[in-house]
């Protein structure tokens, strides 16, 4: 780990020789909570981030090859598994595109699919369509998410990380009292529903698409050294699992990743790291908030939900050497609001690796 910032944090200084019971309170009761590390330990829908989970699932499980294509008209109606025959009992599930402009993305495969984060293509692929188009479900859709890291402690050498959430048919059953439909695994696919995640195991499962299917367990240092330079304890590499995605369906993966920061239509055009490819993945996850307690989810003047805004990215493409993960708690579009950050921390870092080769 290179950098980890959680804000809003809070003055250390204020614990040295005892907190006031005043203070501590404050912090306490702050909605925003700064007393925690929001990187290890907020649990968020983690949006179209987590498509890439169904993308490299599809694709080892061949249910999609690189040459599927799936229709987005930009509303996909799901039949009514009792009466599918009557339209009128179908139920509705949107594209992006569809919410933000009344657009569609026509037929298109994997790689703009994931470039340009097309819904409807990730709700086939993780819940399939009728008898068109059978799609993963919800089994592999999950075993595929806790291979990457979700659902599991990353094991980070820092206190009071959490594991998030993969959901499944019993954990509904036993949370809700009902039956897993259809709908359930459509949201999951595209990072919305039950699934949660932390920032951090958004970024390490990016990393291990960037880095052909390994998952390591983060650490925070290297080496330990003496005061003349010399390596008192050095630090390996702690590998969690190879994940069992080959190589070859890895690199689409990480082709559809690089069509969203440069190809026609991606959500994260926005990136531009001079003389360095980066391949990345914007997230805009919809979550329930009840400010004013009234038991109603908060809406705006159109109806919609808020967003968290996400964005993740790896680079260079082609040799990749660092991943980067933008949380913005209620920041709205990913592409608008998490994009802009990690473009910064990018050009910072490969400016400052290009010309200052101090430590």
């Amino acid at each position: 780990i290179l950098g980890m910032v959680s804000l809003p944090s809070y003055d250390n200084i204020a614990f040295t020789g005892g907190i006031s019971g005043e203070a501590l309170r404050e912090l306490q009761e702050n909605l925003d909570r700064p007393l925690v590390n929001h990187a290890i330990s907020g649990m968020f829908p983690p949006g179209s981030t987590f498509k890439i989970v169904p993308a490299s699932a599809g694709l080892e499980e061949e249910v999609i090859t690189d040459a599927t294509r799936l229709y987005c008209g930009g509303i996909l109606w799901l039949p009514n598994r009792y009466y599918p025959e009557d339209p009128s009992l179908a139920q509705p599930f949107y594209c992006w595109i569809h919410h933000d402009y009344h657009g569609h993305h026509g037929s298109l495969n994997l790689i703009p699919a994931l470039g340009q984060s097309c819904d409807i293509y990730f709700y086939q692929v993780g819940g399939g369509y009728r008898d068109r188009f059978e799609g993963l479900g919800e089994e592999r859709l999950g075993y595929y998410a806790e291979l990457f890291g979700f659902g599991e402690p990353s094991g980070i050498d820092l206190p009071a990380e959490t594991s998030g959430l993969v959901p499944t048919v019993k954990w509904k059953r036993v949370n809700y009292s009902e039956s897993w439909v259809t709908g359930d695994t459509y949201n999951m696919a595209i990072g919305q529903g039950f699934v949660l995640a932390t920032p951090l195991q958004v970024l390490n499962s990016v990393a291990a698409v960037a880095n052909g299917g390994i998952l390591y367990r983060p650490q925070l240092v290297r080496e330990i050294i003496d005061s003349n330079g010399g390596t008192v304890q050095a630090f390996a590499p702690d590998v969690i699992r190879q994940v069992p995605v080959s190589p070859q369906n890895l690199e689409l993966v990480r082709q559809g990743m690089r069509n969203a920061v440069a190809g026609a239509g991606g959500t994260a055009h926005d990136i531009n790291v001079p003389g360095v490819a980066v391949a990345g993945k914007t997230g805009t996850a919809e979550y329930f908030v009840d400010r004013n307690k009234d038991g109603i989810p908060d809406r705006d003047r159109e109806g919609n939900l808020p967003t968290h805004a996400w964005f993740t990215a790896f680079a260079p493409y082609d040799d990749p050497e660092i991943a980067v993960v933008v949380f913005v708690f209620g920041g709205g579009e990913g592409s608008a609001t998490a994009v802009p950050v990690a473009n910064e921390i990018l050009n910072y870092y490969f400016e400052r690796d290009i010309g200052d080769s101090s430590p």
